[in-house]
């Protein structure tokens, strides 16, 4: 079944969502300044007589989603402070007050404050929602990594990323031999256990902008941006190393059969067919023995040992 269709309005809002979810914590802050400069002086230049509320309320909701309740709230405050400057204190703009008396200078302060953190809660309240249904969207329950479609999804950023930043890019497919027999002499739990120390510890072995999934089974895959001058042939068999480390730790006979393939950031546009390089890699070692790294450079037939 078709989704419904969306209005080009609704088109427009989704991505401006998009974009402000993509934004660092940083970049958040910034915008959320920016915003409030410009409401601030346009409150200034337009007087007591021209409401301003609509741009307040609009900083506030953008803090509250972008930077969470607790700057949210802040951001309130402030908004209220600056406009108490602007305009005076307890003043609504655009309304004609005479007299304002000090109890209800206090009154109208606290009850805008408060209608507008009771919005910025039901809006930072929204983002979490938001933001835990798209982590069990994009996430392997057990181990913690992203899953296949997540995966599969975040490549085309992260090469975009490689492109900029004019790196290499490094596309791991591992698969654990030896696996099935632990589930069936040892139990499910023994090995739940080994496929969360292994996906942990490729985890802690990689920077936090690089992609590490788990595609099912226990089969995985990961994708590695390498920075100029790092030979990516050692960043994978350093990886190996380490990962068939941690399976030994486990006490069971599990290893770990690896392909990888060096990508020319300019050129990784095909992900499936990246993807299938690094499983045909993968399978190499598989036929040749298993616990083995195989490294291919952009094409099938250039498949080499590594280790």
């Amino acid at each position: 079944m078709a989704p419904p269709p969306k209005s080009a309005l609704i088109k427009t809002m989704m991505r401006s969502f998009r974009w402000t979810m993509r934004l660092t914590t940083a970049q958040a802050a910034v915008v959320v300044c920016a915003a409030m400069f410009t409401t601030v002086f346009a409150d200034w230049v337009s007087g007591p007589k021209v409401s301003m509320t609509i741009g307040y309320l609009f900083v506030d909701v953008l803090a509250a989603w972008t930077l969470r309740e607790r700057a949210g709230i802040g951001i309130v405050l402030a908004s209220i402070a600056l406009g108490s400057v602007v305009n005076g204190f307890g003043t609504i703009p655009a309304v004609e007050q005479n007299g304002l008396s000090t109890s209800v200078a206090i009154w109208n302060t606290t009850t805008r404050a408060a209608g507008a953190i009771m919005i910025v809660l039901m809006v930072a309240t929204l983002r979490h929602t938001i933001d835990g249904e798209l982590w069990r969207a994009s996430t392997d329950y057990l181990t913690r990594s992203l899953n296949g479609g997540a995966f599969r999804s975040q490549i085309d950023r992260m090469a975009q990323v490689g492109r900029r930043r004019n790196s290499t890019l490094l596309l791991l497919y591992m698969d654990l031999d030896g696996f099935k027999a632990v589930n069936d002499r040892h139990g499910h739990a023994a090995g739940d256990t080994v496929l969360r120390r292994f996906a942990d510890e490729a985890r802690a072995r990689m920077r936090p902008d690089d992609l590490f999934a788990r595609l099912g089974g226990d089969e995985f895959c990961a994708f590695l941006a390498i920075e100029r001058g790092v030979a990516p042939e050692q960043v994978a068999e350093s990886l190996h190393a380490r990962l068939s480390e941690a399976l030994h730790s486990t006490g069971h006979a599990v290893t770990c059969s690896m392909g990888a393939v060096v990508i020319d950031a300019a050129a990784a546009h095909d992900t499936e067919r990246m993807i299938g390089l690094a499983d045909e890699a993968m399978l190499e070692v598989k036929r040749n023995g298993k616990n083995a790294i195989r490294i291919a450079f952009d094409t099938p037939d250039a498949v080499r040992r590594a280790a």
